[in-house]
């Protein structure tokens, strides 16, 4: 029999309605646990790092429908490459229309954009793969922003050249600096208060650096940890050990030789304009 009389006031709990019909009404917007405001064109996904239902958006753009991966079919050629980077366990690889197992052990591995199958696929295999290309969809394929990251045994992957000029892949954070910093790249040290100046290799009391600078000026900057950075006005010799200079946010490829001179490997050059970061906390000082 329909189900239709109004329930005001009163929950139903651990209960089923089977056979009947809620009708003649609505449940409107602000009696459903949604942690965000609604967007034209969105639908709504379930988050269970906040345990509410989300607002999220997917465009043609994010997702990419049966990409055939570049490299070679027969031959014994187990690596094939995508165009994308997908969003992690997203990506959906089949061959001869049948769905692949990804992981260690199973039928392949997946880093970045490259394939690598257990076992080559022969002459006349058909290859396609369907991924998500965007974190703003794919964030409730494992947990979403906000939420502790799980990367399901995946590594996370920075790449080692940074696209354009001044910027880096790597630990980012914003932090306060209070020297003014003259360019992208400027080592930095925390100073007795907290906030980080510039660092400089003529005492002990300007050093270590633990940071790099991302953007000039005073106050609330980014700068990197660990990680690439490029910068086009470097001129390093790649494989050149990089320590900090005793010209205040410098850094150099010769050790400081001074008395009382601390000296501190920072990273290691890679390419004329690029460098690792990885700053050694422990120092050395020249006699």
């Amino acid at each position: 029999m329909p189900l239709n009389t109004a329930i005001r006031g009163a929950q139903i709990e651990e209960t089923t309605i089977s056979g009947g019909h809620l009708i003649d009404a609505t449940v409107p917007e602000s009696k459903l646990d949604i942690s965000n405001v609604p967007t034209d064109g969105y639908f709504l996904a379930w988050a269970s790092g906040t345990s509410k239902m989300t607002w999220s958006n997917i465009t043609g753009a994010d997702l990419v429908v049966n990409e055939v991966p570049a490299g070679t079919v027969g031959g014994g050629n187990v690596t094939f490459t995508l165009a994308n980077t997908p969003v992690i366990g997203s990506e959906l690889v089949y061959m001869n229309g049948l769905l692949q197992k990804s992981g260690g052990g199973n039928d392949y591995t997946i880093i970045a954009t490259t394939i690598t199958f257990v076992t080559a696929p022969d002459a006349g295999d058909l290859l396609a793969v369907t991924y998500l290309k965007s974190q703003g969809f794919a964030s409730f394929v494992s947990n979403p922003i906000g939420a502790n990251l799980n990367t399901g045994g995946y590594s996370v992957v920075w790449s080692p050249a940074p696209g354009t000029n001044d910027t880096a892949t790597g630990d980012i954070a914003t932090i306060q600096i209070d020297s003014t910093v003259a360019s992208v790249g400027q080592a930095l040290y925390i100073a007795s208060d907290g906030n980080f100046e510039l660092a400089n290799a003529t005492a002990s009391g300007t050093v270590p650096c633990s940071a790099l600078a991302l953007e000039t000026g005073t106050g609330s900057k980014k700068v990197l940890f660990k990680g690439f950075i490029r910068h086009d006005a470097w001129s390093w010799t790649p494989g050149k050990i990089i320590y900090v200079d005793t010209t205040a946010g410098a850094l150099t490829t010769t050790a400081p030789i001074g008395s009382t001179n601390q000296v501190q490997v920072v990273g290691v050059a890679t390419h004329a304009d690029r460098m690792y970061f990885n700053p050694q906390y422990g120092l050395v000082e020249v006699l």
